[in-house]
């Protein structure tokens, strides 16, 4: 098969959170030929395809072994798996397949941030949505999988903040995109994760109050039983969560927007702003440039780039 021939179009991946809506949207923009990737697709992906008015997706069915739920029941561990590193070699062998030149994921900036050291070592539960991965996952596919299939993150250049305040542009997507991994079965948000209040927080300085709700159900600023996890995201108390948030900085900028917003509305502070304004955010500097920050480490296209850039400034 001659590999040089893949068609000029994406192959893109859709888990069902706002980063995928970002990635959509903004190669609709740009009328590239498009297909959504999607493996065991949650009832929150199949929303977004179908909103998203693409017509074409590649749809790939995974079993658990038997035996693995056999050895849990025992006692047995499974480990972390390396999610994003096996979506990269799956979505890459599908495109090699189909005839697609370009894999699109969306992870983001904010992956490269480690979650604490152990023994001299930085350990990134994100690691394979990191630029790292990313730049490594490219050379390993042009040596050993196909020279011709280009792999690339959408929105390496932003930070967890700025798409949100991009996301919250599509509000056709807002009741439907879901990223909580403890209510995916559920199709909900649990509303006790780290992911969950980091989410809340990106999305809270850039949504109408209705509209935040009718994502999350309630007000999570309101919930004083989140003040131990807003430790821990805000960098207060170690480590980091194992979990897919911001970095500390862009969560604490969150948190100065949200007070910002409810205080040029004239409204009292809930429970967790008041305790963070009190207590966290006079311990670091502000930093608004985090919302047209773009890093230059990135395997983007120009002119995907340049269309992207339009959006953040």
């Amino acid at each position: 098969k001659d590999t040089s021939r893949h068609k000029n179009r994406f192959l893109t991946l859709n888990s069902g959170g706002r980063d995928s809506v970002v990635s959509i949207e903004a190669l609709k923009n740009l009328n590239r030929e498009m297909s959504l990737f999607m493996l065991n697709p949650t009832k929150a992906a199949q929303e977004i395809a179908d909103q998203s008015g693409v017509e074409n997706s590649i749809i790939v069915k995974r079993e658990i072994d038997k035996t693995l739920l056999e050895l849990n029941t025992k006692g047995y561990l499974n480990g972390h798996t390396p999610f994003s590193a096996y979506l990269a070699f799956l979505s890459e062998l599908c495109a090699f397949v189909f005839d697609y030149k370009y894999v699109v994921v969306s992870n983001e900036r904010s992956s490269n941030e480690e979650n604490t050291e152990y023994l001299g070592e930085k350990i990134n539960h994100q690691y394979s949505k990191s630029f790292e991965f990313e730049k490594s996952f490219r050379e390993y596919s042009k040596k050993y999988l196909s020279e011709h299939v280009e792999y690339f993150s959408l929105l390496r250049p932003l930070y967890e903040l700025q798409i949100s305040a991009l996301f919250a542009k599509h509000k056709r997507y807002f009741t439907s995109s879901k990223s909580c991994n403890v209510g995916q079965k559920d199709n909900t948000w649990c509303g006790k994760c780290p992911k969950c209040l980091s989410i809340y927080i990106s999305l809270f300085p850039f949504l109408e109050e209705n509209d935040i709700k009718s994502i999350f159900g309630k007000n999570l600023y309101e919930d004083e039983a989140l003040k131990d996890l807003l430790m821990h995201i805000t960098g207060q108390k170690s480590p980091k969560p194992f979990e897919c948030v911001g970095t500390y900085d862009e969560i604490l900028e969150g948190l100065r927007l949200s007070i910002k917003k409810l205080e040029k509305e004239n409204e009292a502070l809930p429970y967790l702003l008041q305790y963070a304004k009190e207590n966290i955010l006079s311990k670091s500097p502000a930093k608004p440039e985090l919302l047209k920050a773009w890093d230059e480490n990135n395997f983007l296209a120009e002119e995907i780039a340049q269309n992207l850039k339009t959006q953040i400034t």
